[in-house]
């Protein structure tokens, strides 16, 4: 389990609170979020996109976009 994996976890667990059964639903606002986080962090800091950035290596667009393929099936 990769960090962006742990995060997308806690940032699902937490928009279903206080049910503890994760839905599809749940996992797709958790998506929405990773993808204001990433629209915020492509507005706000430079080194986001910055591929020599350590930050380079976080892309919560393209994280977003993979789980959103698996729920989707594709």
């Amino acid at each position: 389990m990769t960090n962006l994996d742990e995060l997308f976890e806690i940032v699902t667990k937490i928009i279903a609170e206080p049910n503890t059964t994760i839905t599809e639903q749940h996992k797709r606002k958790a998506i929405r979020v990773f993808l204001y986080l990433d629209e915020f962090m492509m507005e706000n800091v430079p080194e986001y996109c910055d591929d020599t950035s350590e930050l380079g290596e976080i892309d919560f667009g393209f994280y977003a976009a993979g789980v959103l393929d698996e729920i989707e099936g594709k």
